[in-house]
């Protein structure tokens, strides 16, 4: 979602035949698509909001850039959306906090969060990733090698004590809640690897893998972002190789598993992919690209496979997702969310 208990939406435009329509350049805004997509930038302590989601393209101006002393944002991380709510949850790891804003879409500028989760008790160091669990009203937060849990998630605020602390031994580089399966998915980026848990909503302290991906054939290398599309399949992004990977079946997926789809090569335009969201109604995938400072946007993720060119990528100085001063440097459009609705 970063990118959102239940799994996240994207989209992605490229058939399964190995022929690519490349994507349109210049301008604004194309086409009709619906929705609002959410970019952090690290490097300049921004949410970046883009309307028409599935047809902004090439040099965009955002619709709305949340940024500011009084939004507390500080080496923002991984995104999460409550679309039934329209609420907005930021990883912000240089205050070791959870900032979440009601009426996301409407927030613009230097604005206060509504809410923040932070202080000793919540024992937050380093947030990385966040994700809903709306059917039960739990918040899951990435930190290190743990995952916190906090409950009540509509309300929760404060120096507030997480409910569970789910210990991994790892750390954790993207965090992934299927409310639906009640499964958990944790990319292991220095092990190549996801482990897969079951019933996540009743884990807490050290826990192991029910299922571990991993191996030679899995073609994983360093994953960073993870989702579920609307063929239950599992979609997986690579910052080490530069490609997305992707496994049929998310719950039962194990062992040293090839993928089903690899999306690589030069015409995809990835450079570092770290958080994806997608769109299940509709197989469109939106992916972050830290170090490229862009976002690339796929609108048939069902069909798509190989050296495929995505339907559009958003990127220039406009966007708002470079670097401050431009040239090398951290990764910048680091986290992403996608709110279909709106």
């Amino acid at each position: 979602m970063g990118g959102l208990a239940r799994v996240s939406c994207i989209g992605v435009l490229i058939l399964a035949t190995g022929c690519v329509i490349s994507p349109r350049r210049g301008g604004s805004s194309s086409g009709s698509g619906a929705g609002s997509v959410y970019v952090s930038n690290t490097s300049t302590n921004t949410v970046l909001r883009f309307g028409n989601a599935s047809g902004v393209n090439g040099n965009a101006t955002p619709t709305a850039s949340i940024a500011g002393s009084a939004t507390q944002l500080s080496t923002p991380q991984y995104l999460a959306v409550d679309t039934a709510n329209d609420r907005l949850f930021v990883a912000n790891q240089g205050t070791s906090a959870i900032l979440i804003f009601e009426h996301a879409s409407t927030k613009s500028g230097n604005v206060v969060p509504d809410r923040t989760i932070s202080g000793a008790s919540t024992l937050l160091v380093s947030p990385a990733d966040v994700q809903l669990d709306a059917t039960r009203d739990l918040l899951y937060v990435a930190d290190g090698a743990q995952v916190l849990v906090f409950a009540t998630a509509s309300t929760v605020s404060g120096n507030v004590a997480p409910a569970r602390n789910i210990s991994t031994g790892f750390t954790i580089a993207a965090l992934l809640i299927d409310s639906g399966g009640d499964r958990m998915f944790l990319a292991n980026s220095s092990s190549n690897a996801v482990n897969i848990y079951d019933g996540a909503s009743t884990l807490n302290g050290g826990v192991s893998a029910n299922r571990i991906l991993s191996g030679s054939q899995t073609q994983l290398s360093a994953p960073s972002g993870l989702q579920i599309d609307g063929s239950g399949r599992l979609v997986v992004s690579d910052f080490g190789s530069a490609s997305i990977t992707i496994y049929a079946g998310a719950a039962t997926v194990n062992g040293n598993t090839a993928p089903a789809a690899t999306i690589n090569g030069g015409n995809t335009h990835l450079s570092n992919p770290s958080q994806i969201a997608v769109v299940s109604s509709s197989g469109e995938l939106f992916i972050a690209d830290g170090t490229a400072g862009s976002v690339v946007f796929f609108n048939n993720l069902a069909t798509a496979t190989g050296n495929a060119s995505p339907t559009n990528v958003i990127t220039g100085s406009n966007t708002g997702l470079a670097r401050t001063g431009g040239g090398t440097g951290p990764a910048t459009a680091k986290g992403i969310a996608i709110d279909p609705t709106r």
